[in-house]
């Protein structure tokens, strides 16, 4: 595991069949030097500048990150001969679109700097594959959510507006309309462990890691507010409207359920359950209540 710690959260404990190393992916000699120490069979390439408004009030520092660094470990994994590279993309690089956003016929269009990112990193991963005749696959990766997010994504963000205590408060948020693909944390994390075990040829190919089922922001506040035993009144806020900000986004699942047999297990009810209760040890002398 490579990790430069810069979210804030603590690299785990080095134990049997696990090696940590704080690195930058930015920084070439450092990458050389742990694929040389570790000399891995396959790379999962998670790293990445994947908040939404640091990706636009950042734009140079995260494509630094996203794709140079992506280039520094792709060519790591040319010059140490890893024969096998799993890159988490995303749902954003396809076009907006009704209905469900498919592998192979829905045409790519990223339209913000974090999904420019990621469509250069396919298009950096099949040259890679070009020129090594690996096994290059894509994880396009729809909205996970887990307990331990460091990023003020949608979910810490509604939470972190709802004192502990009350049983009605009003929230304040952006776009309400737009509805997202919600993936459990444990799901990804199953689908991207089932992409990288897959046993297919050399070559490229792309799986979508989403439930296939989405949601309004409003679905989202209405279960939350149910789970946490909490009134939710939305209020729309200016200034936290994404400019742009696409109206739906819903992953097929069919190419994955047939060729490695996977479907997401949890639902986005059990999702936010896990969170709640998460938060509800750190908040042990006043909880909210957990509906289930």
């Amino acid at each position: 595991m490579l990790d430069n710690l810069s979210v804030g959260m603590p690299m785990p404990a080095s134990r049997d069949r696990l090696a940590v190393y704080e690195a930058d992916i930015r920084d070439r000699a450092r990458v050389d030097q742990v694929l040389a120490d570790f000399r891995p069979d396959a790379i999962i390439h998670l790293a990445a500048v994947h908040h939404i408004p640091t990706c636009e009030r950042q734009r140079a520092y995260s494509l630094e990150v996203n794709v140079v660094g992506t280039e520094n470990l792709l060519c790591a994994a040319e010059a140490m001969g890893v024969a096998r590279f799993v890159l988490a993309s995303s749902g954003a690089v396809y076009d907006w679109a009704d209905g469900a956003l498919d592998e192979a016929a829905t045409p790519l269009r990223p339209r913000d700097n974090y999904s420019v990112a990621k469509y250069a990193n396919e298009q950096q991963l099949a040259f890679w594959c070009g020129r090594t005749g690996g096994v290059a696959r894509v994880a396009r990766i729809f909205n996970t959510i887990g307990h331990d997010d460091p990023n003020g994504h949608l979910v810490p963000d509604i939470i972190s507006q709802i004192p502990a205590g009350l049983t009605a408060v009003e929230i304040s948020l952006g776009n309400l309309s737009p509805r997202r693909d919600y993936i459990h944390a444990d799901d990804t994390a199953r689908a991207i462990a089932a992409i990288a075990l897959e046993v297919g040829a050399p070559g490229i190919d792309v799986y979508n890691v989403a439930s296939g089922r989405d949601v309004s922001v409003g679905e989202l506040v209405e279960i939350l507010g149910q789970i946490m035993g909490v009134a939710i009144r939305i209020g729309e806020d200016p200034a936290r409207k994404r400019r742009i900000d696409r109206p739906s986004q819903l992953g097929a699942t069919g190419k994955i359920e047939r060729q490695l047999g996977f479907r997401a297990s949890k639902s986005l009810r059990i999702a936010l359950q896990d969170i709640v209760v998460h938060l509800n040890r750190e908040l042990a002398s006043s909880p909210w209540p957990v509906r289930r």
